[in-house]
């Protein structure tokens, strides 16, 4: 999952909650920008830590009601560009497979009815009714957005269970059902008619640079087990340097099994963290870093080793690697 789909609700709870940075699982650097992929089983880990640490078994729901959509960052942009529901409606689901992996958003009718349904298999069962929450809220906000804040839908349904259903029932305004296998939102099919709509947007331009491109289209399908691999050993920089370890771990496998695995793709774990890691910092060096905070961002103690990986992986220095591609960066 980006970045994007959890910090806000991340940086508020903090606030909120009087909690500590890298107390909610997830290190800080790593929401600092809303394209950074974020492992599903780091999610759930943040998930049951955020309903730990606020002692509120109902905190997405209290935290995800002051959510302002707007500020997702500019993506946010491009998902309300819709000029009316119904566009905003394809964009969304269509625009999900760049933002979680995974998971999928689609409409359903039944006569009269509208059904927006999410799905993602990828979100443990202590933890799906946190994630069902926060997505039907996003979705009824979205609803809110161009029908007006009064709009409650027919019937909302979400996973797992709560005590407090009233609660849960004030904020959507309607019946509540829970324990399903996939989030719902239900609505009168009429609704998506422009007549309805009660807002306009103005369209702002989606301005990306060739960077922000790369991170976008850069999500990995969940059974692409290579890809997952790079990006796992790449979230794991906010760590420090990756280890067999911390990546097996990431993971949810033994370094044994990750081991094989890796040997089964004729791969071992310095070639593919050297492929990862170069990369990183080839990024970096295009936005102007210095090798010295490239190395320390990557978690190497000392220059001299990063300096042998890179030329390793890249034929040259980090330096002559800098000259060479100067009128380039």
């Amino acid at each position: 999952m980006r970045a994007l789909g959890i910090r806000q609700v991340h940086n508020l709870a903090k606030r909120r909650y009087q909690i500590a940075d890298n107390a909610l699982h997830i290190p800080e650097s790593a929401l600092e920008h809303p394209m950074t992929l974020l492992p599903l089983s780091e999610i759930n880990r943040w998930y049951e830590t955020l309903e730990s640490q606020s002692g509120n078994p109902d905190v997405i729901l209290d935290i995800c009601k002051d959510i302002e959509l707007d500020k997702l960052g500019a993506i946010s942009r491009w998902l309300f560009s819709g000029y009316d529901l119904a566009s905003t409606f394809r964009r969304i689901n269509h625009g999900l497979s760049a933002l979680q992996s995974g998971a999928y958003l689609s409409g359903a009718q039944s006569g009269s009815i509208l059904k927006w349904i999410y799905h993602n298999p990828f979100i443990e069962a202590q933890c799906k009714v946190h994630d069902s929450a926060r997505i039907a809220i996003f979705m009824t906000k979205v609803l809110r957005t161009y029908l007006g804040e009064e709009f409650v839908p027919l019937r909302v349904m979400l996973s797992g269970s709560r005590k407090n259903v009233v609660k849960y029932e004030a904020y959507f305004g309607c019946e509540v059902e829970w324990s399903h296998s996939k989030t719902e939102v239900w609505f009168h099919s009429q609704l998506r008619l422009a007549t309805h709509q009660k807002n306009r947007f103005i369209q702002h331009r989606l301005a990306m640079n060739f960077s922000d491109l790369d991170d976008f289209l850069n999500m990995p399908e969940p059974d692409d087990e290579v890809k997952v691999i790079y990006e796992v050993i790449n979230y794991s920089c906010h760590y420090g340097l990756p280890t067999l370890e911390r990546v097996s771990s990431l993971l949810g496998l033994s370094t044994q099994q990750f081991q094989r695995k890796l040997h089964a793709f004729g791969m071992n774990f310095t070639t593919v963290m050297g492929y990862v890691l170069t990369n990183s910092a080839a990024n970096l060096f295009s936005k102007g870093v210095s090798v010295e905070e490239v190395a320390q961002r990557l978690g190497y103690q000392n220059c001299a080793s990063f300096n042998r990986m890179f030329k390793k992986h890249r034929g040259l220095t980090p330096k002559q690697y800098v000259h060479h591609f100067q009128d380039a960066f």
